[in-house]
This record gives C-alpha cells, structure tokens and sequence, in this order.
C-alpha cells in the first residue's frame, strides 16, 4: 500500500472507534467527547467513504470489504442517533390552547466575556419573560441590573468559579430556591412560577460541570448531578420545564436517561440540532444547551440567537401551557432506577475524591 493508503485507513480507523466508544458507558472525557461531535465525525465519515472509493479500489477485497462495511455501518449508526433530532414540521403541533405564551432567553454569557452591552441588547429587544444566565460573577450581576426595571423577581447566585448563575422574571412568583446536589460549588435554581393565565409551572436552571482535560476527568459529577435532578422532578407532578448549560449532547445516553428517569420530553426532538457550542468556528458546534419539558407545555419556538461574545450561542423559547393536560408522577422501572442510583453513587465519590485533592 502506497503511504496516503496507511493514512486513509488510519484516520478511518479513528472515525469507526470514535462512532462506538460512547455506547461502552466509559466516563473519561477522552470517550464521552467523541459522543458530542457526532454530526462532525458523520461528515468525516462521508467523506472518508468517498475518498475510500478513489483511492483503495486497487486494493484486494479482502482489505477493501471490511473497510467499507465499516465505514458503512459507522455511517448508519450516526445517522440514527442524529435523525430523531432533525426537524419534522409533521410530528410538530402548534395548536394553540392559551392565550399567553412564556419566553426565555438562557445563556453561558462566559465568565471572562465583557461584552455586556451585547446581552443587554439581545434582552431588550427580545423582552423575555424569564432570563437566566450561567457564568455570572459579581461583574456580570452589576451590569445585568440595568434590566431590573423590567423584571421585579430575581435569584442571584453570583460566583467566580464559572458556576454562578442569575434568574430573571415578569411572571408572578409562587417561590424561589437553591439547590447543591452534590457540590456546595454548583448551584441549581427552581423557581415555581405563574404565567399570566394563572397556569402554575417549575422553572429549572441547571449548570452540571463537563469532562474535560481542564475541568474534571471523568463524567461521573456531571451525571450525577443531572440524574439527581431528573429524581426530584419524577416524583413532581407539577408542569416543569429544565434549561441551562447540561454539558451534555442531547443525544447522550445520560441525556435520554435524564428524560425517561423525569419524563420531560427533549425540545430538540424533531425542532433541530441547534448547536450552540462552540460559536467559532461554526462547522464545530454541538448542543449542550438543552431544554426539557413536561407533557402540557407545548414549545412554538425553539432557535439560537445571535453572538453575545461568549463561547455559547443564546437560546430563545416560546411556551405555552395547555391547562386541559395534567402531568403525573412518572413511574420508571426498577432497572433505570438501580442504574440512576449507581450513576448518583460513583458521582458523589467521585466529587469526594476531588474536593480530598484540593
């Protein structure tokens, strides 16, 4: 084989692994990364294919056969864990049942982003009715109270560590709290509030840390993290409604165990892919920022707004709440529950291990 064969084969090689390694439950971020550019490794793959048909059809079939089941099958399995997510107008329903709709912006702003005048404009004229913000210090809390004059009720939670996080509404508010899951160091927020038909829901805002070489190594803090919150909500039969910062792909096994444990549904499901990090270069990004919701809250808008100068892309929805639907207490098996309760387990030693490190 000629050198540019061996190199063909070698990058193809990287690309079947890099499509499988996510389904061995492996934590370390050097697995659980190749489950977020799934998009990018299926254009890789396409084009490795293509390349595969130029330049290895001299080789014998025995090599060739493999090669291209290979990239064949890793194509397919992409595909089907992508395409529920891509949008389908037929499976949408926009009928509306209430005469008011509730918006959000939620946004990563970036701690070390000062571009401040960028959101405060994105606000005003967006004029949600809740703003929720993650990576905001005291710096940010200062600039974010020239919106006060439009939203009376806050929860401000400000913190230097890329884990504070700021609640904004015009909605009525039945009551605000904090919560720390497993680390006094990141905050969650629930808020239970009335929209403007007297319709009560719960408002999450979430910020679970990600696997990374300059975050922690494994996945295990930030699973546990999203799987004690899909626990509380299960035993909530109230209408709930989950954003932030999940540092997690909508697509990820703990993301479609985070909806069947809470029984939300992913706004992504047949709306788009969305992705809103990192903003550049654009060909890269993946959906971290998710939104759950329960069954009676109906989106009608679900979309990405423009660059506020942080490494994540805003996301802007529209909600109503449909009364004549009732939500319930979500019944799971035992098997999801023994597996959220061992997943729960090692996150919690995991973070007793770092906090001894430090």
């Amino acid at each position: 084989m000629d050198f540019y064969q061996y190199i063909l084969i070698g990058f193809s090689s990287i690309l079947v692994l890099g499509t499988f390694l996510p389904a061995l439950r492996l934590t370390h971020w050097v697995y659980r990364n190749f489950d977020y550019v799934r998009v990018q490794v299926l254009a890789l793959l396409i084009i490795v294919l293509i390349l595969g048909l130029i330049f290895l059809n001299q080789l014998p079939y025995s090599l060739t056969i493999p090669y291209f089941l290979l990239i064949g099958l890793s194509i397919y399995f992409q595909i089907s864990i992508i395409f529920p997510y891509l949008p389908n107008k037929r499976k949408q329903s926009n009928t509306v049942t209430s005469s008011f709709k509730v918006s959000i912006i939620s946004s990563n702003v970036y701690q070390d982003n000062n571009k401040y005048s960028r959101f405060l404009k994105l606000i005003e004229n967006k004029r949600p009715n809740i703003v929720f913000t993650l990576e905001t210090n005291k710096d940010w809390e200062d600039a974010l109270t020239s919106i006060e004059k439009w939203y009376p009720n806050s929860l401000k939670i400000a913190k230097e560590n890329t884990y504070g996080m700021h609640f904004y509404t015009d909605l009525e508010v039945i009551s605000t709290k904090e919560h720390y899951f497993i680390s006094e160091e990141r905050p969650a927020i629930e808020a239970i509030l009335k929209d403007n038909d007297g319709n009560e829901f719960v408002f999450w805002g979430i910020h679970p840390p990600p696997p990374s070489p300059t975050e922690l190594p494994t996945s295990k803090q930030k699973d546990a993290e999203l799987i004690t919150l899909a626990q509380l909500i299960q035993k909530s039969t109230k209408r709930t409604i989950v954003v932030g910062d999940f540092n997690n792909v909508c697509w990820s096994r703990i993301a479609k165990l985070f909806g069947k444990i809470s029984g939300l549904k992913d706004a992504r499901l047949n709306n788009g892919i969305l992705g809103t990090f990192p903003v550049k270069p654009a060909f890269l990004r993946f959906p971290i920022d998710l939104l759950f919701h329960s069954h009676g809250i109906h989106i009608h808008t679900f979309t990405t707004l423009a660059d506020i100068g942080s490494d994540h892309l805003p996301l802007f929805t529209e909600f109503h709440i449909d009364a004549s639907k009732t939500s319930k207490e979500n019944e799971i098996s035992t098997s999801s529950k023994n597996e959220a309760d061992t997943i729960i387990d090692k996150g919690i030693k995991a973070n007793k291990v770092e906090e001894a490190d430090h």
